[in-house]
């Protein structure tokens, strides 16, 4: 059945989401959020805009947003009137990585308001969103989920409910303090193979039939080589963002993480030195700045 689709974030990730809708023949509602790049292309394609929140939501019967922070969500919900506009029983889908405590303020928001609320986020980066193949979270209850599988399906292969809403906000970024800790120990890794005067074109031959191999490995290394920060997959910026949100729920838990802390303050650095809006490989630019050193090597 074909669904009237609000969306909201058309970049890096969102515009090929929304386009996978348009291919599956959805009806999909854009409005510009920060540039009109993503927007102008949805448009070529047969999305539809919207001037404003209020009216995407009028046009509407789900609202997708895939924006980096609840409070943007909420700030485009709520600050705009468009909440006010939902229909009873308008979803709200929040398909970005929030922190589950301000997922769940702002589901009690959207459902006193009459609608419904699903936390939804994502992993397979740009290349999973082009080719329909996300993994996708849930937090929420499963009569929400089954409204809205069908726009599921279309921009991803595996859905897995967690439980109540925050639940899908707190699985990625559990799933993200896993690969952040693990990008963390690649840039340490090189940046001491590299100081310590070794080859690491040979360093990442041995790594890559040793028990140590990965597909981080793999796409990390390679771009570290070629400098290719500016090849921008996921920025530094929301990396660090996205494991401060873990480290601030597990301390709300009293949970202690050292290795993600240790690596919180990695990603600090390379922020602090200037890299943040670049590539989350650029991690390994503070080490290299303090052992003044440069990563490079043959794949």
């Amino acid at each position: 059945m074909m669904a009237r689709v609000a969306f909201f974030g058309v970049g890096l990730m969102g515009e090929p989401m929304a386009r996978r809708l348009l291919d599956a023949d959805h009806e999909v509602v854009v409005i510009a959020h920060r540039s009109r790049g993503g927007v102008e292309r949805l448009l070529a394609r047969g999305a539809v805009e919207a001037r404003t929140p209020v009216e995407a939501v009028k046009r509407t019967d789900v609202a997708i947003m895939v924006l980096p922070t609840a409070a943007e969500v909420e700030d485009v919900l709520f600050a705009s009137g468009a909440a006010a506009a939902m229909a009873s029983g308008y979803t709200v889908v929040d398909m970005g990585t929030s922190f589950p405590p301000h997922t769940r303020r702002l589901a009690a928001r959207v459902i006193e308001a009459g609608g419904r609320f699903l936390d939804a986020p994502v992993t397979g980066g740009p290349k999973g969103a082009q080719d329909g193949a996300l993994t996708i979270m849930v937090g929420g209850d499963e009569a929400t989920l089954a409204s809205v599988r069908g726009l599921f399906d279309a921009m991803g292969r595996h859905v897995f409910r967690f439980g109540g809403v925050g639940a899908g906000h707190t699985a990625k970024l559990v799933q993200n303090l896993i690969g952040i800790i693990g990008l963390a120990g690649i840039a340490e890794g090189f940046a001491l193979a590299a100081a310590a005067g070794l080859d690491t074109g040979t360093l990442f031959k041995m790594l890559s039939s040793s028990m140590s191999n990965s597909p981080a490995l793999q796409s990390t290394v390679p771009k570290v080589f070629a400098r290719g920060f500016d090849d921008v997959t996921f920025t530094l910026d929301m990396a660090y963002k996205d494991i401060r949100q873990a480290t601030a729920l597990a301390r709300d838990m009293t949970l202690p993480l050292p290795a993600a802390n240790g690596a919180t303050e990695l990603f600090q650095l390379a922020r602090a030195l200037g890299f943040g809006a670049q590539d989350s490989t650029a991690v390994i630019r503070g080490l290299e700045t303090l052992l003044n050193v440069e990563v490079r090597g043959a794949t």
